[in-house]
């Protein structure tokens, strides 16, 4: 195990794909266009929502994206509460403090991430940690990372960068780190993770 790891948020420690698949299904279909909960969740998994949108917008130009992102937000907000931890991410936390180590969040969404993590009684295990509301560059920008390692003098050859996508590995490896891909259904092609798992409990391996 390494001594720090920073940690994603959506998809890796909770499934918010499980409420951001359907809320972008939903912001489409209020636009009169079916688009399948498995393509949504294949290009946000695999790109980012923001690139899903993008590449949605190419594919149906009759669409008002900022109306379908508003109807996406409107629906996430309404099921957010539902959202819960994947298997296996309180055991893992738990044994990095339990092994001396420190856990910290890297997110891009807002304090609600937070209150989720409290919620399901992982805040605990944390930290410290940024969100949306630290307005830091996206990733693969490691400034959010850099910022982390600085403030909490963590040493970026001992820590990871965990996630579910290859912008989070990116970050990590801009960072000087190494990158941990959570990839639970091998969606993930164009990425050179130091470790691949498929189930969060296999780090503890």
């Amino acid at each position: 195990m390494y001594q720090t790891y920073f940690w994603d948020f959506d998809g890796t420690l909770f499934d918010s794909y499980a409420v951001m698949a359907p809320a972008l299904v939903y912001g489409f279909k209020r636009q009169q266009v079916e688009v399948s909960k498995d393509l949504a969740y294949q290009l946000m998994r695999q790109k980012s929502r923001g690139k899903a949108f993008e590449s949605l917008g190419k594919q149906w130009p009759q669409v008002d994206l900022k109306q379908a992102y508003a109807d996406y937000k409107s629906y996430e907000r309404a099921h957010l509460q539902s959202l819960q931890p994947f298997n296996g991410a309180k055991e893992v936390l738990a044994a990095v403090v339990a092994a001396g180590g420190q856990n910290f969040l890297l997110t891009h969404r807002n304090d609600e991430a937070w209150q989720l993590l409290a919620k399901a009684n992982l805040k605990q295990y944390f930290t410290g940690g940024v969100s949306g509301a630290d307005n830091f560059a996206r990733k693969p920008n490691p400034a959010s990372l850099n910022y982390l390692c600085e403030k909490y003098q963590v040493n970026p050859a001992r820590a990871a960068m965990v996630g579910d996508r290859t912008l989070d590995i990116e970050a990590g490896h801009n960072s000087g780190m190494a990158g941990i891909l959570f990839d639970p259904d091998d969606l993930i092609k164009d990425c050179e993770p130091d470790l691949r798992v498929t189930n969060l409990l296999a780090m503890l391996a």
